[in-house]
């Protein structure tokens, strides 16, 4: 390779590594909404990441889950529903499988991979910020006086929430009245790549992989 040719194969590796580092710091976001009115429950939750996202939605009917490119959705699936349990029912006369590790060997495990599991929650965590939250709703107890102190307690909660971008408003019914409230709002995890690096070495490292894995393979 010629000394002409050193300063061009930087340039390309330069244009190769910028997207990446771009995508390194695209958010992870997570989008959600519901609300309970008239006896229903209807909800969505959205996780994206760059263009790419899987959204899950309870509506009257089942729920289902999707996964869109952009607004294109590309596919959508039902979660549960009818030939699931007869399936299970079918299957209750088979003979049982094999009994998995007890209780003591799970402590055993719980115990070992605490301090690395804490410390990868912390991590994620650190990197994750609320841009957006809300609750309505509109409730009220038994007795008067103590919707009023629910409503009090509420307003303690926005005060102390008040440095925050979360909010939650109730607008009480003292004189009786259906209840009904919905919750909206948005979180973004900062280097979304980084935390999946470090699930996987916490995945790989020492006490996961004495205690973790030996279950999961069936031996204890």
């Amino acid at each position: 390779m010629g000394g002409g040719d050193l300063p061009v194969l930087l340039f390309f590796l330069a244009l190769l590594a910028l997207p990446l580092y771009a995508l390194l710091l695209v958010p992870f976001e997570i989008r959600f909404s519901g609300g309970y009115e008239a006896g229903e429950v209807r909800g969505f939750c959205a996780f994206c990441w760059a263009v790419v996202s899987l959204r899950l939605l309870w509506t009257e009917g089942a729920p289902c889950a999707e996964v869109a490119l952009g607004r294109s959705v590309l596919f959508s699936t039902p979660l549960g529903g009818e030939e699931e349990e007869e399936e299970i029912e079918e299957k209750t006369g088979e003979e049982k499988p094999a009994a998995g590790p007890g209780a003591r060997e799970m402590l055993a495990a719980a115990r070992a991979v605490l301090p690395g599991a804490l410390n990868l929650l912390g991590y994620t965590l650190a990197r994750c910020r609320i841009a957006c939250g809300r609750i309505r709703f509109r409730a009220g107890l038994d007795n008067a006086a103590d919707t009023g102190i629910l409503f009090g307690i509420v307003q303690a909660i926005n005060g102390v929430l008040a440095p925050t971008p979360f909010r939650v408003d109730m607008t009480p019914l003292f004189d009786g009245g259906e209840a009904e409230g919905r919750a909206e709002g948005r979180v973004l995890i900062e280097r979304p790549l980084t935390i999946l690096i470090a699930a996987a070495l916490f995945a790989v490292s020492a006490p996961v992989r004495t205690t973790v894995w030996p279950l999961i393979r069936g031996k204890t």
